[in-house]
């Protein structure tokens, strides 16, 4: 009988560029209103007596398949998809806070039949419709200055806390030895590990933008105390898990390039960058992958620089060209680039996209998908004719 490659195997095949009997089958995940939509044209439900969640009805919510977060709830809705195509099985990471803890009480100012102005978990005021039907106006957030930065250091970022931050509601025990043999990759961090977008969060864009001219010594210690703090979570974790990957996420770039220049890239980013994934290395971690969305043609040489091997979703309507970025970066491992937009075009577009996929495919270092959630306004007949040729193609090679 012949072994057969599990998820695991798989990715770290392909990440090694190693031969391999095909690449990953996995998708980057749907918008909310997209499952629905698929259900009533013929997507089949394996639970037909339970009621469809009603987070599948709220915009602007995501359901990935390859989601960092084992078992999540949102994972298991995008499960139907999964098994009709076959999907192999996603990113598996360890249920641990990597960010704000103690959580903020939400406090809420103001609510009536439409709106509801409150502050989140993370400490940001915020207004935003009941229904979810836009993304949130965002009001107010918790760093404003150094002293709200000292406050927040000492009370949530704490690093006499690390063991305080697994899921309570899990017992780490039986889960580290259940995924001893497991068949899933397993992935250090999760979001917002990084070192611009976890500012965002702390600052809001506009006012990040001006303190990197303001007040750049304030940055750059957040920056040093979240490199000391996610390298602690990190030694407590590898002392129990061997993980195959480490992940970080920055979403830093629009449609024309990077938000910072690679000079505050160079100042304010690499030197944690180079920090951590040392670290990391030195335990044997040597698959490090970033999550960017837009157009990154001028970030990947300065990812690259600190260590940086894989990245992904690479977005095409954002001018991310992956023939050109192959002939230029043929060892750094890409995933996602299917232009997600051919979706709302003729098959004859869809074939020619995944034309220009199956070629990526063929070089190695490569695990397709769409470049980004796969919105509502694509019909149940393009996904699927999508996604078949796909598998199609991932079987042939």
């Amino acid at each position: 009988m012949s072994y057969k490659l599990t998820a695991r195997d798989i990715f770290n095949k392909v990440a090694n560029f190693e031969p391999c009997e095909r690449a990953l089958k996995w998708e980057f995940g749907y918008l909310s209103l997209t499952i629905p939509r698929w259900y009533k044209e013929g997507l089949p439900r394996k639970n037909k007596d339970v009621p469809i969640p009603k987070i599948l009805y709220t915009p602007a919510q995501g359901f990935p398949l390859p989601h960092l977060w084992n078992n999540s709830v949102r994972e298991n809705l995008s499960g139907d998809v999964s098994d009709y195509f076959n999907m192999d099985e996603g990113f598996l990471g360890v249920p641990i806070n990597y960010w704000i803890f103690p959580n903020f009480e939400e406090e809420v100012y103001y609510e009536d039949e439409v709106y509801i102005e409150l502050i989140d978990s993370n400490g940001i005021r915020k207004r935003e419709y009941k229904n979810k039907t836009s993304m949130p106006l965002w009001l107010e957030f918790p760093v404003k200055v150094r002293s709200d930065w000292e406050k927040i250091k000492e009370e949530r970022f704490n690093l006499k806390n690390i063991k305080k931050r697994f899921a309570p509601q899990i017992d780490m025990n039986k889960f580290i030895e259940k995924y001893k043999n497991r068949s899933r990759p397993l992935v250090l961090n999760n979001l917002p590990v990084g070192f611009f977008g976890s500012l965002r969060h702390l600052f809001g864009a506009e006012r990040l933008l001006i303190t990197y001219y303001d007040d750049p010594i304030l940055l750059k210690d957040i920056c040093h105390h979240l490199c000391n703090l996610w390298i602690s979570i990190a030694e407590e974790l590898i002392s129990e898990f061997d993980f195959d990957a480490a992940y970080f996420w920055e979403d830093m770039s629009y449609n024309k390039g990077s938000l910072i220049s690679p000079e505050m890239f160079k100042e304010f980013m690499s030197p944690y960058y180079r920090r951590f994934i040392d670290f990391l290395k030195s335990k044997g971690i040597n698959k490090v992958f970033v999550d960017t969305d837009g157009n990154v043609k001028e970030l990947i040489p300065l990812f690259i620089d600190v260590g940086v091997n894989m990245m992904y979703p690479f977005e095409r309507q954002a001018g991310n060209n992956l023939i050109e970025l192959r002939k230029k970066y043929p060892k750094l491992v890409f995933l996602g680039g299917f232009d997600k937009n051919t979706l709302f075009k003729d098959k004859e577009d869809i074939d020619k996209e995944l034309n220009i996929i199956s070629g990526l495919i063929k070089k190695g270092g490569f695990i397709p998908f769409a470049d980004h959630w796969i919105p509502h306004n694509v019909s149940w007949e393009k996904f699927k004719y999508y996604r078949k040729k796909l598998n199609d193609i991932i079987y042939d090679l």
